[in-house]
C-alpha cells in the first residue's frame, strides 16, 4: 500500500515556517512565468496575424521603417508596372499610398502620467482591399471631413480616442479629427494605430510624398521575384513581405522577451533549490519515522514516492498561488500592456491573458521543477537503513 496524502499534508503543515516560505519562492516564480507565457503568447499571435505573403510594403531605399521613408509621388506611380501586382474586381491595381506619423497619447493604466507614441496612418478607400483583414466597427472616417477611426487595442491603452473625442493632429496641432469608430486587424499590430483620411493627412502635416506604399499580388506570385523586381533599375525601391516587414520592426521586444525568460529560468533553479533543501531538512528530522515505515512493511519505492508526491504537493500549492496572483495582478493593473518597436519608436499593444492552458503549463513546470529538486532527498530517505537509524534515534 502506498502512505496517504494526509500523512504528508499532517508534516508540511506541522514544519510551517519552511513550507510557507517554500511556496512561496514557487509562487514568484510561476506567477512570472505566467505573466511570459501570457506576454509571450499575446506578441506571438499579434505578429503571426501580420504575416500576409501576398502583402507586400514597399519604402525608399535605405529607409528601415515607415516613419523614416519619404516615397514620393512618381516613384510610387512606378509600382503600377509591377507584373505580379493585383488587381480587384473593377480591374483597379491593389496598391495602397499611405502616411505614417506619430502622435503622444496619455497611456489610460496611469491616468496619464505617462504617454506612448501611436501611429497614424492616413489611407484611401483602396486600403480596405490591400489589407483584408481590417474589419471596421461602426462607420469609416469620412473623406469630406476630418474624422478618424481607431485600433481597439490603441482604444483599450490610451485615452482621448473613444468615440466622439477630438484627437489634435498637423504642425502645432492644429486640425481636430473627431474619432467615429473603431476597427479590428484579427489581433494584428494595426490595431495599435489610428487609421485617417491620406489627402487630409497630408495637408494637415504639409507631406507632399508618401511614407510607404502597401500592395498585393495576384495568386501564384512569387513574392521574391516581386521584391527582385521593385527593387530593380525600372521601380528603384525596396520591399518586404509584411512577415519580414514586422520581423524586424520587433527585434527589440523578441530581445526582451528572451531577457525575462533568462531571468525566469534562474528563478526557477532557485525554487528547485529551495524545494530541495525543504525536503533535505524533512527527510534529516524524520529519520527514526522513516525507519518506522520501513520496519512495518512499507518498501524503499514507496517512500520514495511519498516524499516525491510531498514536494508535488508543496510545489503545486505554490502554483495555485502563483496563478492567482498573476491573474489578480492583470485585473488591477491591466492586461494590456505596449511596448515600443525596435526602428519606428510608435508602439504595439499587447492584451496578456492568463489563460487556462498557460496556467496547466506552468504548473506542470513547477511540478516538474519539484520533482527534480526533491529526487535526491528523497532518494535518501528510501535508502535509510532501519536498525541503524533507530539505534541512532
Amino acid at each position: 500500500m502506498a502512505l496517504p496524502l494526509t500523512y504528508h499534508w499532517r508534516h508540511m503543515l506541522a514544519r510551517r515556517t519552511t513550507t510557507a516560505l517554500t511556496v512561496l519562492v514557487v509562487a514568484a516564480v510561476v506567477g512570472a512565468q505566467a505573466w511570459v507565457l501570457g506576454f509571450s503568447v499575446a506578441f506571438g499571435a499579434s505578429v503571426a496575424v501580420a504575416s500576409d505573403e501576398r502583402k507586400l510594403i514597399v519604402l525608399r531605399r535605405g529607409a528601415p521603417a515607415e516613419s523614416t521613408s519619404a516615397l514620393p509621388v512618381e516613384s510610387f506611380n512606378r509600382l503600377t508596372q509591377l507584373s505580379a501586382l493585383a488587381t480587384d474586381a473593377d480591374g483597379r491595381p491593389l496598391l495602397s499610398p499611405e502616411l505614417m506619423v506619430q502622435i503622444a497619447l496619455p497611456r489610460r493604466r496611469d491616468n496619464g502620467r505617462t504617454t506612448g507614441n501611436v501611429a497614424v496612418r492616413g489611407v484611401t478607400e483602396i486600403a480596405f482591399r490591400v489589407h483584408t483583414d481590417i474589419k471596421l466597427q461602426g462607420p469609416p472616417f469620412s473623406t469630406g471631413a476630418q474624422e478618424a477611426i481607431v485600433g481597439v487595442k490603441a482604444a483599450e491603452q490610451f485615452a482621448g480616442v473613444q468615440v466622439g473625442d477630438t484627437i489634435r493632429l498637423g504642425y502645432g496641432n492644429n486640425r481636430a479629427y473627431t474619432v467615429v469608430g473603431f476597427f479590428t486587424a484579427a489581433g494584428g499590430p494595426y490595431e495599435s494605430e489610428i487609421w485617417t483620411y491620406l489627402p487630409s493627412l497630408m495637408s494637415a502635416y504639409n507631406r507632399d510624398a508618401y511614407s510607404s506604399a502597401t500592395l498585393r499580388l495576384r495568386d501564384g506570385a512569387d513574392a521574391q521575384q516581386a521584391i527582385a523586381e521593385i527593387d530593380g533599375p525600372a521601380i528603384g525601391l525596396t520591399a518586404q513581405t509584411e512577415r519580414e516587414y514586422w520581423h524586424a520592426q520587433t527585434s527589440r521586444i523578441r530581445a526582451y522577451r528572451g531577457l525575462v525568460s533568462i531571468l525566469v529560468t534562474v528563478m526557477a533553479f532557485a525554487a528547485a533549490a529551495s524545494i530541495a533543501n525543504t525536503m533535505f531538512a524533512a527527510v534529516a528530522g524524520r529519520t527514526r519515522e522513516i525507519a518506522m515505515l520501513r520496519t512495518v512493511g512499507f518498501s524503499r519505492l514507496q517512500i520514495l514516492f511519498g516524499f516525491l508526491i510531498e514536494a508535488v504537493l508543496l510545489t503545486l500549492a505554490g502554483g495555485v498561488l502563483g496563478c492567482a496572483a498573476c491573474g489578480v495582478w492583470l485585473e488591477l493593473v491591466g492586461s494590456t500592456k505596449d511596448m515600443y518597436a525596435s526602428t519606428n519608436f510608435t508602439t504595439l499593444a499587447f492584451d496578456i491573458r492568463l489563460t487556462p492552458e498557460i496556467a496547466v503549463c506552468a504548473l506542470a513546470t513547477v511540478a516538474t521543477l519539484g520533482v527534480a529538486g526533491a529526487l535526491v532527498p528523497a532518494w535518501r530517505a528510501a535508502c535509510t537503513e532501519m536498525v541503524k537509524a533507530l539505534r541512532e534515534a
